[in-house]
Protein backbone atom coordinates (compact mmCIF):
# COMPACT_ATOMS: atom_id res chain seq x y z
CA UNK A 1 0.00 0.00 0.00
CA UNK A 2 1.36 3.44 -0.82
CA UNK A 3 0.65 6.82 0.66
CA UNK A 4 -2.42 8.55 -0.81
CA UNK A 5 -2.53 12.32 -0.14
CA UNK A 6 -6.30 12.36 -0.69
CA UNK A 7 -7.08 10.22 2.34
CA UNK A 8 -8.23 12.26 5.31
CA UNK A 9 -6.52 11.71 8.66
CA UNK A 10 -3.64 9.60 7.38
CA UNK A 11 -0.33 10.01 9.08
CA UNK A 12 2.35 9.17 6.48
CA UNK A 13 4.94 8.26 9.11
CA UNK A 14 2.63 5.90 11.01
CA UNK A 15 1.34 4.35 7.80
CA UNK A 16 4.88 3.83 6.56
CA UNK A 17 5.88 2.13 9.83
CA UNK A 18 2.81 -0.11 9.74
CA UNK A 19 3.39 -1.10 6.12
CA UNK A 20 7.10 -1.64 6.83
CA UNK A 21 6.23 -3.99 9.72
CA UNK A 22 3.94 -6.00 7.42
CA UNK A 23 6.72 -6.28 4.82
CA UNK A 24 9.19 -7.34 7.52
CA UNK A 25 6.80 -10.10 8.58
CA UNK A 26 6.69 -11.44 5.04
CA UNK A 27 10.48 -11.18 4.74
CA UNK A 28 11.01 -12.90 8.10
CA UNK A 29 8.94 -15.91 7.01
CA UNK A 30 10.94 -16.20 3.77
CA UNK A 31 14.25 -15.84 5.65
CA UNK A 32 13.25 -18.42 8.23
CA UNK A 33 12.23 -20.85 5.51
CA UNK A 34 15.59 -20.40 3.76
CA UNK A 35 17.49 -20.77 7.05
CA UNK A 36 15.71 -24.00 7.94
CA UNK A 37 16.21 -25.41 4.43
CA UNK A 38 19.97 -24.84 4.28
CA UNK A 39 22.41 -27.52 5.47
CA UNK A 40 22.90 -27.12 9.20
CA UNK A 41 19.90 -24.80 9.48
CA UNK A 42 18.39 -27.12 12.04
CA UNK A 43 20.79 -28.37 14.70
CA UNK A 44 18.33 -30.78 16.29
CA UNK A 45 14.85 -31.25 17.69
CA UNK A 46 15.32 -28.34 20.08
CA UNK A 47 15.71 -26.00 17.12
CA UNK A 48 12.57 -27.43 15.49
CA UNK A 49 10.74 -26.90 18.78
CA UNK A 50 11.99 -23.28 19.01
CA UNK A 51 10.86 -22.56 15.45
CA UNK A 52 7.45 -24.13 16.14
CA UNK A 53 7.20 -22.07 19.32
CA UNK A 54 7.77 -18.84 17.38
CA UNK A 55 5.38 -19.91 14.60
CA UNK A 56 2.74 -20.74 17.21
CA UNK A 57 3.14 -17.31 18.83
CA UNK A 58 2.88 -15.61 15.44
CA UNK A 59 -0.16 -17.66 14.40
CA UNK A 60 -1.83 -16.93 17.73
CA UNK A 61 -1.31 -13.20 17.21
CA UNK A 62 -2.90 -13.24 13.75
CA UNK A 63 -6.42 -13.39 15.17
CA UNK A 64 -5.95 -10.12 17.04
CA UNK A 65 -4.30 -8.46 14.05
CA UNK A 66 -7.09 -9.48 11.66
CA UNK A 67 -9.74 -8.34 14.14
CA UNK A 68 -8.02 -4.95 14.47
CA UNK A 69 -8.00 -4.54 10.67
CA UNK A 70 -11.69 -5.40 10.53
CA UNK A 71 -12.58 -2.97 13.32
CA UNK A 72 -10.56 -0.18 11.71
CA UNK A 73 -12.48 -0.46 8.44
CA UNK A 74 -15.80 -0.64 10.34
CA UNK A 75 -14.93 2.60 12.17
CA UNK A 76 -13.85 4.26 8.92
CA UNK A 77 -17.12 3.19 7.28
CA UNK A 78 -19.21 4.42 10.22
CA UNK A 79 -17.43 7.79 10.03
CA UNK A 80 -18.13 8.03 6.28
CA UNK A 81 -14.47 7.99 5.25
CA UNK A 82 -14.69 5.09 2.75
CA UNK A 83 -15.67 4.86 -0.89
CA UNK A 84 -15.37 2.18 -3.58
CA UNK A 85 -13.55 2.80 -6.88
CA UNK A 86 -15.93 0.77 -9.06
CA UNK A 87 -19.26 1.90 -7.67
CA UNK A 88 -19.95 -1.37 -5.88
CA UNK A 89 -22.10 -0.75 -2.81
CA UNK A 90 -19.71 -0.24 0.07
CA UNK A 91 -21.76 -2.38 2.45
CA UNK A 92 -21.48 -5.34 0.05
CA UNK A 93 -17.70 -4.97 -0.25
CA UNK A 94 -17.31 -4.71 3.52
CA UNK A 95 -19.58 -7.71 4.09
CA UNK A 96 -17.35 -9.73 1.73
CA UNK A 97 -14.32 -8.44 3.62
CA UNK A 98 -15.84 -9.38 6.99
CA UNK A 99 -16.61 -12.93 5.78
CA UNK A 100 -13.09 -13.34 4.42
CA UNK A 101 -11.54 -12.02 7.64
CA UNK A 102 -13.70 -14.35 9.72
CA UNK A 103 -12.61 -17.26 7.53
CA UNK A 104 -8.94 -16.23 7.86
CA UNK A 105 -9.32 -15.96 11.64
CA UNK A 106 -10.75 -19.49 11.81
CA UNK A 107 -7.95 -20.84 9.61
CA UNK A 108 -5.38 -18.99 11.70
CA UNK A 109 -6.80 -20.46 14.90
CA UNK A 110 -6.69 -23.92 13.34
CA UNK A 111 -3.12 -23.36 12.21
CA UNK A 112 -2.11 -22.23 15.70
CA UNK A 113 -3.76 -25.31 17.24
CA UNK A 114 -2.07 -27.65 14.76
CA UNK A 115 1.34 -26.08 15.34
CA UNK A 116 0.79 -26.39 19.09
CA UNK A 117 -0.07 -30.09 18.65
CA UNK A 118 3.13 -30.58 16.62
CA UNK A 119 5.09 -28.77 19.29
CA UNK A 120 3.61 -30.91 22.06
CA UNK A 121 4.27 -34.08 20.04
CA UNK A 122 8.02 -33.44 20.01
CA UNK A 123 8.27 -31.86 23.46
CA UNK A 124 10.27 -34.83 24.78
CA UNK A 125 12.18 -35.67 21.59
CA UNK A 126 15.91 -35.03 21.83
CA UNK A 127 19.00 -35.78 19.81
CA UNK A 128 20.82 -38.95 20.83
CA UNK A 129 24.20 -37.23 20.74
CA UNK A 130 25.38 -39.03 17.61
CA UNK A 131 26.61 -36.81 14.80
CA UNK A 132 24.00 -36.25 12.16
CA UNK A 133 24.39 -35.78 8.45
CA UNK A 134 23.76 -32.27 7.26
CA UNK A 135 22.23 -31.62 3.92
CA UNK A 136 21.44 -35.26 3.28
CA UNK A 137 18.44 -35.48 0.98
CA UNK A 138 15.36 -37.07 2.43
CA UNK A 139 13.99 -40.17 0.75
CA UNK A 140 10.91 -38.10 -0.11
CA UNK A 141 10.12 -34.45 -0.75
CA UNK A 142 8.36 -33.20 2.40
CA UNK A 143 6.89 -30.19 0.60
CA UNK A 144 5.42 -32.24 -2.23
CA UNK A 145 3.90 -35.13 -0.34
CA UNK A 146 3.01 -36.13 3.21
CA UNK A 147 5.41 -38.14 5.30
CA UNK A 148 5.22 -41.91 4.85
CA UNK A 149 2.66 -43.52 7.09
CA UNK A 150 4.06 -47.06 7.13
CA UNK A 151 4.43 -48.32 10.69
CA UNK A 152 7.93 -48.57 12.03
CA UNK A 153 9.28 -52.08 12.29
CA UNK A 154 10.60 -53.40 15.52
CA UNK A 155 13.92 -55.10 15.45
CA UNK A 156 13.63 -58.83 14.85
CA UNK A 157 15.12 -61.18 17.42
CA UNK A 158 18.22 -62.93 16.17
CA UNK A 159 19.35 -66.25 17.55
CA UNK A 160 22.93 -66.39 18.69
CA UNK A 161 24.89 -69.35 19.91
CA UNK A 162 26.45 -68.61 23.34
CA UNK A 163 29.55 -70.30 24.71
CA UNK A 164 27.50 -72.82 26.72
CA UNK A 165 25.83 -74.12 23.52
CA UNK A 166 22.28 -73.02 24.39
CA UNK A 167 20.66 -70.56 21.97
CA UNK A 168 19.51 -67.24 23.40
CA UNK A 169 17.46 -64.47 21.90
CA UNK A 170 18.98 -61.04 21.60
CA UNK A 171 17.14 -57.91 20.43
CA UNK A 172 19.17 -55.76 18.08
CA UNK A 173 18.23 -52.15 17.45
CA UNK A 174 16.20 -51.68 20.61
CA UNK A 175 16.76 -51.41 24.31
CA UNK A 176 14.86 -54.64 25.08
CA UNK A 177 16.93 -57.69 25.86
CA UNK A 178 16.14 -61.33 25.37
CA UNK A 179 16.08 -64.01 28.04
CA UNK A 180 19.75 -64.71 28.44
CA UNK A 181 21.27 -61.42 27.33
Amino acid sequence: MTYDHTQVGRNPQTDYETEQSAQELESAVRSLSRAVDQPGGLAGPATVYAVLDAVHAAASGLDSLLLQLQRFLARQHAAGHLTHDHGVPLGEALDDFDRAILHARHLGAGCGEAVDQARRAINHVHSNGLPHETGAPLPYDTAAEPAPTAPRRRAEPRARQPENGRPRTRWFGSSRKGAGA
